[in-house]
């Protein structure tokens, strides 16, 4: 099997010739990594035998003109493309960025500038062609990567302020989720259109926080539900398969994930007490459990790593349904031989 097949077949509910792979390394990892014998002009993907690739993201943002306001040796403040105030640290990985003002300040404002999400002109990425050329003759399962409604919202107007407006004014916020939906779905059929034929789709949307959702299950039945439904059900029609990434502890939603039509859920973060032979055991095939290898072991001895990669990986590759990442992404405390005994490990213990 190429990626293709491999990873296509797992979320398939089928049993593939080994586990599939896939991760992202800080920048500050890889960096470290050269110091320690990685080639300096490796690409990860194909220096680790990843099995996806992610194409650049479309442009959901209202793109509002972008303004430098700040600049110093240490921040970096400007406008982005929706108008957010944002000051970030230049150098390194790892660090929230500080946003200071927000130019929607709440419904008013939205329906105001709604009407800007409508068109899809210039909003995928001009390198998105070649990339997905490069992708396909490597075999590779080639994902069409966005950030579903919930994160759109969110970076329009604010965490805080999406959460009240969940409370207090569903409707409007209704609304924005299905706006989003609406324009990942005429932005994935301007792909298609283009001649872009993806495997499957990885939306991306952190809804929890590290004790459980940011949100009641009952709120995101009546709000969100609807839109990832949507987004499901187009890419299932043309034949997609849709992954959901998703920070936090979101046990206690998998089934509202699987009842919208997610296939896959990542990463399944080890630090927030999630167990992926727990989520086996209850969940089997109903649904790929993508992730959960604690990189807090990864960072530690042999043994740790050996404990980590076999006592999961073995339990749950059973009859299919699992990709190999890490719980969240590779952070510097990593070494690479650390890395590379995980993956000799993988070989070992997730082949069929």
């Amino acid at each position: 099997m190429n990626s293709r097949d491999r990873i296509l077949t797992t979320l398939q509910g089928g049993i593939p010739d080994r586990v599939g792979r896939y991760e992202y390394f800080w920048e500050e990892t890889l960096e470290r990594w050269k110091t320690e014998g990685m080639p300096d002009n490796a690409a990860p993907n194909d220096h680790f035998g990843l099995d996806l690739h992610l194409l650049p993201r479309p442009d959901l943002s209202f793109r509002f003109p972008e303004e430098l306001v700040e600049e110093t040796e240490e921040y970096v403040t400007r406008r982005d493309s929706n108008g957010v105030l944002v000051k970030r640290i230049r150098h390194g990985e790892g660090h929230p960025p500080q946003c200071l003002d927000y130019k929607l300040k709440g419904a008013e404002d939205w329906f105001a500038f709604k009407e800007l999400l409508t068109s899809t002109a210039g909003r995928i990425d001009p390198a998105t062609p070649a990339d997905y050329a490069v992708a396909r003759s490597k075999g590779k399962f080639v994902v069409f990567n966005a950030n579903e409604s919930f994160i759109p919202s969110w970076n329009a107007v604010g965490q805080v302020k999406i959460l009240m407006m969940m409370a207090e004014e569903p409707d409007v916020v209704r609304d924005m989720f299905e706006a989003y939906a609406t324009l990942l779905i005429s932005l994935a059929e301007s792909m298609r259109g283009s001649g872009i034929d993806f495997d499957g789709a990885w939306l991306r949307g952190d809804m929890a926080y590290h004790k459980g959702p940011m949100f009641s299950p009952a709120m995101y039945d009546a709000l969100l539900f609807p839109a990832h439904r949507r987004l499901c059900d187009y890419f299932r029609s043309v034949g997609k398969p849709v992954m959901l990434h998703t920070d936090g502890r979101i046990d206690m939603m998998i089934p509202r994930y699987i009842e919208a039509g997610f296939c896959a859920i990542h990463p399944l973060e080890a630090k927030c007490d999630q167990d992926v032979r727990v989520l086996k055991e209850i969940y089997g095939s109903r649904i790929t459990l993508f992730g959960n290898i604690d990189a807090r072991k990864l960072s530690g001895t042999r043994e740790d790593i050996e404990e980590e990669v076999r006592g999961k990986v073995t339990v749950a590759s059973k009859g299919g349904g699992y990709i190999f990442h890490s719980d969240h992404s590779i952070p510097p405390t990593v070494s690479y031989a650390n890395y590379l005994y995980a993956l000799e490990l993988l070989d070992r213990y997730g082949t069929y």
